[in-house]
């Protein structure tokens, strides 16, 4: 397993950078038994451009060998886009990179808020179980199908929110399909609330980071018994 974990270098709002997406980047390896000195730091003073590009080098320079492969990036988000450099726009260019690593089931997670919505100004929606089409994970998603990533999955917040222990969490998934999907689904639903509790009491411990490498099924059988503190 080849784990690429991205963070901004520099803080941008408070304490951002350097009080939560990169401490939780690390903590993100370490729960893999990786080095947490392996987080991959962009440049967010430079160039949304740089940014961009220095994102795309590091994916590129992995090894094709090590699959299959997670991609986090912890960050900024928006609808349309990520703070570092990439927009709705770009999404093609970040899945080509993605792609061409070889692996079909690539797991992407997004640390960052909102990426999980769809385009329109209604939040509402973006809280109902199935939604998201036409955002950036969304997008993602569909142009990691379209470069040969067919069993791909995308996992996104849909609100604003903490780093990784946000309970919006919606999943964008391949299944096959050579040309993406419409829309994702929430990995856990607001009811029944013993669910949605067990959920958020979930993810303030280590569970946040393992949950993108589990299935639907394995996420909800541990959350109906309490087994997720460990994990």
């Amino acid at each position: 397993m080849q784990y690429l974990v991205f963070a901004p270098k520099w803080n941008h709002k408070r304490n951002d950078a350097m009080g939560a997406f990169q401490p939780e980047a690390k903590r993100f390896l370490k729960h893999y038994g990786e080095p947490p000195g392996n987080v991959i730091l962009i440049d967010n003073r430079q160039w949304k451009s740089r940014q961009r590009a220095d994102v795309l080098t590091a994916i590129n320079s992995c090894c094709s060998s090590c699959v299959p492969t997670v991609v986090a990036l912890f960050c900024h988000g928006y609808k349309g886009g990520l703070q570092l450099g990439f927009r709705n726009r770009h999404a093609a260019a970040l899945a080509r990179s993605i792609a061409a690593i070889g692996d079909k089931s690539v797991r992407v997670v997004l640390y960052a808020c909102d990426t999980g919505r769809d385009l329109d100004r209604d939040r509402r929606d973006d809280l109902k179980a199935f939604g998201g089409d036409g955002g950036f994970a969304d997008r993602l998603r569909d142009e990691l199908c379209k470069h040969g990533a067919v069993d791909c999955q995308v996992d996104s917040h849909t609100t604003a929110g903490h780093a990784t222990r946000n309970p919006h969490v919606r999943r964008f998934e391949g299944r096959g399909s050579p040309i993406g999907g419409v829309g994702g689904y929430y990995l856990v639903p607001r009811k029944p609330r013993a669910m949605w509790r067990a959920w958020r009491t979930a993810l303030r411990t280590p569970f946040r980071f393992s949950f993108p490498l589990m299935a639907v099924g394995e996420i909800h059988r541990r959350l109906l018994r309490g087994s997720t503190s460990s994990v």
